[in-house]
């Protein structure tokens, strides 16, 4: 059996041409309707469609499904990830007074958590830790709650002797630093849901210079990946209407651990050293 598509509207976008004159036409129509399709019922897009029940079945099959309704369940998954966070907020119903603010949040960051390592694969988590380690140096940019992100990549990599910096930094241009990077630099964007416009065109120039892109975002379609070697997609889910952090704050100590252990050794004396100096200027027992 086929396996089963996690990004419909994007896989029936790209195949379009390749469909019946029947396909096509209900096609055409479940993008159009996209939103909507969740609340259908198979008789009325036929009906809608002038194609048989029968052929909207086979249509889902062709994904991988078992039929309509496990297509339209995955739709339905689809339009929940993406649905404008603030909407969500709007339509949050929990009791959230006292300590129950505190569970709620807590448990929403567990699944978060939960799934960052149930669709992280192994040899991508292995191929950005390659990338990382044989950069010569690291940049990161994002703006909004991502320029927070770009900050802790900076943090935690140079806390393991991982050379990294904020493309932000200092008066020099965004784009005048980009062009001046070398090829062995690895540049990191973070990109998330409301997408800013001047990451994706940063990332475009990165790209377009040869530079190593990786894109940290909330979907691996997300428009930034056009320009990026390695997507990296992670749980973003908030019951406020900003981006949680916790999943992107447990990969990227991840990964600085994985490097930090490979040079245990060399960092331990580097450690102890760095302690005696600040003894000198901080109250350290």
């Amino acid at each position: 059996m086929t396996k089963k598509k996690e990004n419909l509207k994007k896989e029936i976008q790209k195949n379009l041409q390749t469909y019946s004159r029947i396909q096509k036409k209900l096609a055409s129509f479940l993008l159009e309707y996209w939103n909507e399709i969740p609340l259908m019922s198979i008789e009325h897009i036929s009906k809608e469609t002038g194609v048989s029940t029968a052929t909207v079945s086979r249509f889902a099959r062709l994904f991988g499904f078992n039929g309509f309704y496990d297509f339209k369940d995955q739709i339905k998954k689809e339009i929940k990830d993406i649905i404008n966070p603030v909407e969500r907020f709007r339509l949050l119903k929990a009791d959230l007074t006292g300590k129950k603010s505190l569970i709620t949040v807590a448990r929403q960051d567990v699944k978060n958590l939960n799934k960052l390592i149930s669709i992280v694969k192994e040899e991508t988590f292995a191929k950005l830790v390659d990338m990382i380690e044989n950069a010569h140096r690291v940049y990161s940019f994002g703006v909004s709650v991502s320029s927070i992100f770009s900050s802790l990549i900076r943090y935690i990599f140079n806390q393991v002797q991982k050379e990294a910096h904020c493309l932000n930094e200092g008066n020099v241009t965004v784009e005048e630093k980009i062009v001046s990077l070398q090829k062995s630099d690895l540049v990191i964007f973070c990109s998330f849901y409301p997408y800013s416009k001047c990451t994706i065109e940063f990332a475009q120039l990165a790209h377009e210079q040869g530079l190593q892109v990786v894109a940290i975002s909330d979907n691996e379609f997300s428009p930034i990946s056009e320009y990026a070697s390695l997507v990296l997609a992670i749980p973003r889910e908030n019951i406020l209407f900003t981006t949680s952090i916790s999943a992107f704050s447990v990969l990227i100590n991840a990964i600085a651990t994985e490097i930090a252990y490979k040079k245990k050794e060399e960092l331990t004396d580097s450690i102890n050293q760095t302690d005696k100096t600040l003894k000198k200027f901080y109250f350290l027992s």
